[in-house]
């Protein structure tokens, strides 16, 4: 059977969220009881009351108060609730946070992970990294780089002697010989603007220290 209470802040308990243990009475006590009851000091109980734990009848004036234990068990379930809520929500925004400092936060779920699991994506993206080097899946960026230029060395010098190299094997003409060097010389000029285009750069590396820095 549902039952609620209504806390000063307005907010609605729902008692049957949270039951007595069971074999576990329920009792009404004065608030040197209740703290023993709940295990603490009367001093947090009462900064317990303060924060809105409910109380069953108003001390004061010779009157003590009246606390009724599955209430105030409820109450101190639900705070505790409420506060770890807080708590994830201040570490969720935290981890966004710690995710400007990763390079690419589309790499992976920023919003979803706690400091743990980014240290530990992190890590076993290093390892799958590792993985697909080993198995040629993989490469690091200096050996294509050289690759590269060494290519685009070799094409280039290509380009540049073929007119000659037409014209000794076939004899070309002149006017023949300046249409090949114009076709090549359009063609090296192509393919440096389409280089320049691709606005190719290195990328900046981010030290996985950073990431044991976010927790």
């Amino acid at each position: 059977m549902t039952e609620t209470i209504t806390l000063m802040d307005g907010e609605v308990l729902d008692l049957s969220l949270f039951p007595l243990p069971e074999g576990i009475e329920d009792d009404v006590f004065n608030v040197d009881l209740m703290a023993k009851a709940m295990g603490v000091s009367t001093v947090t109980l009462g900064k317990w009351i303060d924060q809105g734990m409910p109380v069953q009848k108003q001390g004061g004036n010779g009157q003590s108060y009246e606390l009724k234990f599955s209430q105030c068990f409820a109450w101190r379930k639900w705070k505790e609730n409420q506060d770890r809520s807080a708590k994830r929500s201040m570490e969720r925004r935290a981890e966004q946070k710690a995710m400007l400092f990763l390079g690419d936060d589309s790499a992976a779920p920023a919003s979803t992970l706690s400091a743990k699991e980014i240290r530990e994506w992190s890590e076993a993206e290093l390892l799958r990294n590792k993985l697909a080097e080993q198995k040629g899946q993989l490469v690091r960026v200096a050996p294509v780089q050289d690759l590269l230029d060494g290519l685009m060395v070799t094409l280039c010098n290509g380009l540049a002697n073929a007119p000659d190299y037409l014209e000794q094997e076939f004899s070309l003409s002149p006017p023949q010989v300046v249409k090949a060097q114009v076709y090549f010389d359009n063609l090296l000029a192509e393919i440096n603007k389409q280089i320049s285009d691709g606005n190719f750069r290195a990328a900046s590396v981010v030290p996985l220290q950073k990431v044991e820095e976010a927790g």
